[in-house]
């Protein structure tokens, strides 16, 4: 539960636009899945890193982009920014959009534990 906790600002890190919540959920799967907690364990630190090159260019294949400004534009058809006011916060729950950035969300979801399983097929 606290590492859900810590991720609650992530969703475009902070709301800004920036990078999607799906991709940084994603790199903290990867974290938690192949990485060590011995800081010095530099095949986990690598294998890690390996999930996210893979999967970083698969979701932007799938989505357009791994920036949510640009995913919002794709799914909304404009970048909703939705903290930015009152205003824009209604506009963005009328449009559904916890519904479609679950969406989002569930298509990186998918393409991160395609990578697992990938890599758990390759130590068969």
């Amino acid at each position: 539960m606290e590492i859900i906790k810590a991720l609650s600002p992530f969703p475009g890190f902070g709301v800004t636009g920036r990078i999607c919540g799906a991709v940084s959920g994603a790199l903290v799967t990867f974290g938690l899945y192949f990485g060590s907690d011995d800081l010095l364990n530099y095949q986990g630190t690598g294998a890690a890193i390996a999930a996210a090159r893979q999967f970083l260019p698969r979701f932007e294949q799938e989505l357009g982009s791994l920036m949510c400004e640009k995913i919002q534009e794709m799914v909304f058809g404009r970048y909703m920014d939705p903290r930015a006011s009152e205003e824009n916060f209604e506009a963005f729950k009328n449009a559904k959009g916890y519904e479609k950035c679950s969406l989002v969300a569930g298509i990186g979801a998918r393409l991160a534990a395609e990578i697992i399983i990938e890599s758990m097929e390759e130590k068969k």
